[in-house]
């Protein structure tokens, strides 16, 4: 099997090559289960083994996105929405938004500029609402990608970051 991202046509040229790449939202249609086949290079952890009920148990908004690149699966988001507080600086009212709890690219194809066209794709899909990512050691992958850092008012070092995909509040 080839380490090289899958030869592609459409937008994102990587090595000469371009890819089609799209987003498709998946449905949960079974309590417990994720719409997400278990495939290597994904974190099985993170798409198996927290799926709540279908319908009213589950967060608002609740959205599982594939990420294709030629009808081939190279990332996976969990995307709610979440009413984002002020406790951060720049920011003195609640903002809606759509949070990124979980964000994937399959691990042979990372570093392969899928992530920050993933985050593209995202925004595109959620317009007319800011996209947020409370950063797990990711912080240089959101910055780099040009999302803005939003510190908390309280300084309390043990939140995680905040990242926002467009300028919000002040």
């Amino acid at each position: 099997m080839s380490k090289r991202p899958p030869l592609l046509g459409g937008r994102l040229r990587i090595l000469g090559m371009v890819d089609r790449l799209q987003l498709r939202v998946l449905q949960q249609v079974e309590d417990y289960v994720t719409p997400f086949q278990v495939v290597e290079g994904f974190d099985d952890c993170w798409w198996h083994d927290r799926a709540g009920r279908v319908g009213e148990d589950s967060p608002e908004g609740k959205e599982y996105i594939q990420f294709l690149a030629d009808g081939v699966e190279v990332g996976r988001a969990e995307v709610t929405d979440w009413p984002l507080s002020d406790s951060y600086i720049g920011i003195d009212s609640e903002v809606l938004t759509k949070e990124i709890w979980f964000f994937e690219i399959r691990r042979d194809l990372r570093r392969h500029h899928y992530g920050a066209a993933f985050a593209r794709h995202l925004i595109s899909h959620y317009s007319g609402f800011p996209l947020i990512a409370f950063s797990e050691g990711a912080d240089e992958f959101w910055s780099g990608i040009g999302w803005h850092y939003y510190p908390r008012k309280d300084g309390d070092p043990h939140y995680r970051k905040l990242f926002v995909s467009q300028k919000i509040g002040k």
